[in-house]
């Protein structure tokens, strides 16, 4: 997925990782050339992140309306592994929340869970919400963001899991 998310990305432009959890991919994103922000909903992965990465720019802010992230701040948006997490009624104002910040010509690399559940939690309690990738084109499009790319990879540590990575352009 990373050398998706490079090829992707405007270098050297403002970006944004949207549900950074530990911090892994925004320190990954800085390293790489990308003056990134990350943003968790969780006030305690938020803490873990800063303790891990005390270098990084971390804060806290929820989809789907992210509302302390002004408009059109960021010309890249990486939103790995979140939607899924969301309720199925958040997908519609999640995807318009990200296209807000972007800015025009921005792009969003989004990644979720492709893999067909029974049960919408984990043993874990972690909601898996399935995501249809029609209705994900339609969320896209209703939000002024142009898909550029759908892609389903296996996840090489989990059988039957896959992973959906999609590509999408603000016009």
């Amino acid at each position: 997925m990373q050398l998706q998310v490079l090829a992707a990305f405007v270098p050297g432009q403002p970006t944004v990782d949207i549900g950074c959890g530990s911090g892994r991919d925004t320190a990954w994103l800085v390293a790489a050339g990308f003056p990134t922000v990350g943003y968790d909903g969780s006030i305690g992965m938020v803490a873990a992140a800063r303790a891990a990465y005390p270098e990084l720019d971390l804060r806290h802010d929820t989809l789907p309306h992210l509302a302390t992230i002004p408009d059109e701040s960021y010309a890249n948006v990486l939103c790995s592994a979140v939607l899924m997490h969301l309720p199925s009624e958040a997908l519609a104002p999640a995807v318009a929340g990200l296209a807000r910040i972007m800015r025009p010509g921005g792009r969003l690399v989004l990644t979720y869970r492709a893999s067909e559940t029974t049960t919408p939690r984990e043993p874990d309690g972690r909601l898996y919400t399935p995501i249809d990738q029609d209705e994900l084109a339609q969320c896209c499009a209703a939000s002024g963001l142009g898909v550029l790319k759908q892609d389903v990879e296996a996840d090489g540590g989990r059988a039957g899991v896959h992973w959906s990575i999609v590509v999408a352009e603000r016009i």
